[in-house]
C-alpha cells in the first residue's frame, strides 16, 4: 500500500491538503478496479453516481484521446479540473517535459482512496506539479496566486491550457467553475503585483536611488528579526471602524508591539494617543508624505518610521523622528547590496504592517481598523484621517460586495479587494494566530473574529518594554561603513550605466532585424518562396535570438523591477500568439510585429533609466564628498 509514501510526498508539496487527506473519512464512495492492461493499471469508479472516470479496458486511452483533441500548441502551463487517479497529469508530463501543472480536486476522500492504491510519489515530487483542493475554491486563492507568480509561469498567463476531468466536473460542476474563477482572480492579482506602468516602477527606482543617503544612514529591520517572539502585536489601519476601539490602545502601549499605517499617525494624535511604536509607509506618491506634514519631534519621539525606500524623499523628510529601513522583495534592493532586511510586503502599508509584526515574531497579531470596506454612510476612513473620513466615498457608487465580518455583505473597491486577497495569501503561510478585531468591514479568511476588548483581555496582559527592545537591537552604521557602501553603490551604478547602454543598442539591432523581415515580405508580395523563404527563416531566427539578452543576471537585477510590467505583458502576448496559432508564415508575421514593438519600447525605457543613473551618480558623488568631509572633521 503506497499511501504513506504518497502522503509524505504530498505533504512536501501542500501540507494543508495532505492533512485534509490524512484525516478524510473513507465512505467507500470511490473504488479502484484493475483494468485489462497487462500492468493492471486501475480504473476509478464513483459509486455514488455510478460513473467511470476512465476506460476500464485501458484507463490511458481516454486520457490520450482527450489530450489529442486539445491540439495543444504551447503546453507550458496547464490547469487540470479534477485529479481522478492522476493519469491526466502523468500523461501531460510524459508528453511535455518542461510544462507545469496545477490540479484542482474538491474531494479529499477521492485523493485518499487513490493514494492508497496508486503510486503517485514521482508525480507529487515533480517540481512543476502543484495541487490545490479540499476546500472552497475562493479559499484556494493563496496557493493559486503563488502558482501563477512563479517565474517559469509568468510569461504564460495568457496561455493557460484547461484540462477537464469530465467525471469530476459532472459530479461537482459549480466547484470547478469556482476554481476557474479563482484562477482568473489569481492571474489578475499577479498582474497587478507587477504593475501596469513601467514609468511608475521607474519612480520606485528613482526614489530608491534618491534615498540612498537615508538608506545608508539608518539601521535596517533585519536586526529586529524575532525580537518580540511570542509577544502580542497590533496592526492599526485607518478604516472607519477604528473609531469604535482606537481608545483601547491607550492601555496597551507597554503590553504589545503597535505598528500603525502612515495614515493613522494623525488619527492617533487627534484622540490624544501616543504614536505607534512603528509606522509603515510604502506608497511612492507625494500625497503620502503629506500624511506627516505638521508633525513635531515631540509628536513622534517614541516612534520609528519603518518605510520602504521607494517612497518619495519628502516622506522621510516630513517624519521628524527615527527611521528603520525595510526592503520589499525587489531585485533592485538585492542589487544595491546594502543589507537592511527584505520582507514579502503586500500592496498596502497595512499589509506591510502585518508582515513586519510577523517578522518581529509577534503572536498573536491583532488587526484593528482594517475594514477594507465602506462603513456607515459610506465613510471610508476613521475620524482624523489627513484627507478626511470621506476620502474614498465617491467610489462607493462603483463598489462591489464581499462577505462581511458582522454583516452578510459589505461594499468594497477593487483596490481594497486586492489588499484583502493579499491578506489571505499571508494567512495561508502564517504559522501563528491572527485576530481580526476590526469590528466591522470585510471578512479576511484565515483570521479569528473577536472584539478588540476581548482580544486584549485574552492575549494582552504582560508588560513588555517595546522601545527598549527596539533600541537595544538596532545598530546604526558607522561612518566607515557608510563610506564603503557609497563606493559600492557608485561602482554598481557605473556598471549599470554601461550594461544598459549596451542592451539598448542590442535591442535596436533587433528592431532592424524586424524591419529586414518586413522588407523581404514587401519584396515578395507577402509570398516568399525558395531562397527568399529560407532567408526569411534566417531573419526570424535572428529576431528571436535577440531575446537572449533578457537571460542576463544583470537584466534581472538592474532592470527587471523597472520594466517587469511591459516585459511580462509582451512575453505573454508573444506566447499567446504561439498558443493560438500553429507554426506558419502568418504566425511569424504576427510575432515580428510584436517583437518590433517589444524591442523598440524596451530600448526607449532603458534610455529613461540611463538618464536616471547619470543623475544618481552625480548626486551620490556629492554624498560621497560630504562623507569624506565629515571624516576630515573628525
Amino acid at each position: 500500500m503506497p499511501f504513506k509514501q504518497n502522503l509524505a510526498a504530498l505533504a512536501k508539496k501542500n501540507p494543508q491538503l495532505a492533512a485534509l487527506v490524512e484525516n478524510a473519512p473513507v465512505t467507500g464512495r470511490y473504488k479502484l478496479v484493475p483494468s485489462q492492461r497487462k500492468d493492471g493499471l486501475p480504473a476509478l469508479i464513483d459509486l455514488k453516481f455510478n460513473r467511470n472516470y476512465y476506460n476500464g479496458i485501458d484507463p490511458l486511452i481516454a486520457v490520450r484521446t482527450e489530450l489529442n483533441t486539445k491540439k495543444i500548441l504551447l503546453p507550458n502551463v496547464a490547469v487540470m479540473l479534477g485529479f481522478g487517479a492522476g493519469y491526466h497529469a502523468m500523461e501531460y508530463f510524459s508528453r511535455f517535459k518542461n510544462a507545469s501543472v496545477l490540479v484542482f480536486e474538491k474531494d479529499a476522500e477521492l485523493l485518499k482512496t487513490v493514494m492508497s492504491h496508486v503510486n503517485l510519489k514521482e508525480l507529487f515530487s515533480n517540481p512543476y506539479f502543484f495541487i490545490a483542493g479540499g476546500k472552497a475554491p475562493n479559499l484556494l486563492y493563496p496557493e493559486t496566486f503563488d502558482y501563477f507568480n512563479k517565474n517559469f509561469n509568468l510569461a504564460f498567463l495568457k496561455s493557460v491550457n484547461f484540462i477537464e476531468n469530465f467525471a469530476a466536473i459532472a459530479a461537482d460542476k459549480d466547484y470547478y467553475i469556482g476554481a476557474i474563477r479563482t484562477v482568473k482572480e489569481a492571474i489578475g492579482g499577479v498582474l497587478s503585483l507587477y504593475g501596469n506602468d513601467p514609468y511608475d516602477s521607474l519612480l520606485g527606482i528613482k526614489y530608491t536611488l534618491r534615498n540612498i543617503s537615508t538608506i545608508i544612514d539608518y539601521p535596517g529591520v533585519k536586526e529586529l528579526e524575532g525580537a518580540f517572539k511570542g509577544k502580542p502585536g497590533v496592526v492599526v489601519a485607518t478604516g472607519p471602524s477604528l473609531n469604535k476601539n482606537v481608545k483601547l490602545l491607550e492601555g496597551i502601549y507597554n503590553k504589545a508591539v503597535i505598528v500603525a499605517v502612515d495614515g493613522s499617525v494623525k488619527v492617533l494624535k487627534k484622540h490624544g494617543l501616543k504614536p505607534a511604536h512603528m509606522v509603515t509607509s510604502l506608497e511612492r506618491v507625494i500625497s503620502t508624505s503629506r500624511l506627516f506634514e505638521g508633525l513635531t519631534p515631540e509628536d513622534v519621539k517614541d516612534s520609528y518610521l519603518a518605510a520602504c525606500p521607494v517612497v518619495v524623499p519628502e516622506t522621510y523628510a516630513n517624519f521628524p523622528g527615527e527611521k528603520i529601513i525595510i526592503y520589499r522583495n525587489f531585485a533592485t534592493f538585492k542589487w544595491l547590496d546594502i543589507p537592511k532586511g527584505i520582507l514579502e510586503i503586500g500592496p498596502s502599508s497595512a499589509n506591510m504592517a502585518f508582515k513586519l509584526l510577523e517578522f518581529l515574531g509577534c503572536d498573536p497579531i491583532i488587526i484593528i481598523g482594517q475594514d477594507l470596506a465602506f462603513g456607515q454612510d459610506d465613510k471610508s476612513h476613521a475620524d482624523g484621517f489627513h484627507y478626511g473620513e470621506d476620502f474614498e466615498t465617491n467610489n462607493a457608487a462603483r463598489a462591489v460586495t464581499v462577505e462581511g465580518n458582522y454583516a452578510p455583505t459589505v461594499k468594497t473597491t477593487p483596490v481594497w479587494y486586492g489588499f484583502l486577497k493579499h491578506y489571505e495569501r499571508d494567512m495561508a503561510t502564517h504559522t501563528g494566530r491572527v485576530i481580526n478585531a476590526t469590528e466591522g468591514g470585510a471578512k479576511i479568511h484565515g483570521t479569528e473574529l473577536m472584539t478588540f476588548a476581548e482580544a486584549i483581555e485574552k492575549y494582552v496582559s504582560k508588560d513588555i518594554n517595546v522601545l527598549e527592545t527596539i533600541r537595544k537591537n538596532l545598530k546604526y552604521p558607522t561612518e566607515k561603513i557608510k563610506r564603503t557602501q557609497v563606493n559600492t553603490v557608485l561602482k554598481k551604478l557605473y556598471h549599470a550605466l554601461e550594461f544598459c547602454t549596451d542592451m539598448a543598442s542590442r535591442l535596436r539591432e533587433g528592431v532592424e532585424h524586424c524591419l529586414e523581415f518586413d522588407k523581404i515580405m514587401e519584396e515578395t508580395g507577402g509570398k516568399p518562396e525558395g531562397a527568399k523563404a529560407d532567408e526569411l527563416d534566417a531573419v526570424m531566427d535572428k529576431i528571436s535570438a535577440v531575446s537572449g539578452v533578457f537571460a542576463s543576471p544583470d537584466f534581472y537585477l538592474i532592470l527587471m523591477h523597472y520594466v517587469q510590467s511591459f516585459y511580462i505583458k509582451s512575453a505573454m502576448d508573444l506566447n499567446a500568439y504561439r498558443f493560438s496559432n500553429p507554426p506558419s508564415l502568418e504566425l511569424n508575421v504576427m510575432l515580428t510585429e510584436k517583437y518590433k514593438e517589444f524591442y523598440s519600447v524596451m530600448a526607449l525605457l532603458i534610455d529613461k533609466i540611463v538618464d536616471e543613473f547619470k543623475t544618481s551618480i552625480e548626486l551620490l558623488e556629492g554624498f560621497k564628498k560630504e562623507l569624506e568631509e565629515r571624516k576630515g572633521r573628525q
